[in-house]
């Protein structure tokens, strides 16, 4: 992502400008660890993102790196696809939401991740950058 002059290079300050806002984390934890790539499949999250709002993040996300977008500009011919540089992020959300459920009694988190984090989150991690490899392969 083109930088503009003169905002801040602070690590903390870079981070944020990508990853600063919670759509755009909750995008990213429906690709990496539920599989979605679809923008329907987005919008029928629990947190209920508009149209609008999720389509600007998937630009940004794509923007960064993050995402690349596959196929068609026909409808429900487009999908999203999590890249390396996503994944790198995976550790950071692990740790999110290991924070989450030690200090947020409401937190309700998936099962099937929360226990594979915890079991062993580096071989979490190499099967889901195992899967994104193949994924972007096919994708060409």
């Amino acid at each position: 992502m083109k930088r503009k002059p003169g905002k801040s290079t602070c690590p903390m300050n870079m981070f944020l400008e990508i990853f600063g806002d919670p759509w755009t984390l909750l995008v990213l934890r429906d690709m990496l660890l539920v599989g979605k790539r679809r923008t329907g499949e987005f919008l029928d999250s629990d947190e209920h993102i508009s149209t609008n709002v999720l389509l600007d993040r998937l630009k940004r996300l794509e923007a960064a790196g993050l995402v690349r977008r596959v196929g068609t500009g026909a409808r429900n011919q487009v999908h999203y696809i999590p890249t390396g540089k996503a994944a790198d992020a995976l550790p950071v959300l692990f740790a999110m939401a290991l924070w989450s459920m030690e200090h947020e009694p409401q937190a309700a988190p998936l099962q099937r991740v929360i226990s594979r984090i915890r079991a062993d989150p580096d071989d979490y991690i190499a099967e889901i950058r195992a899967d994104l490899t193949r994924e972007l392969a096919e994708a060409g």
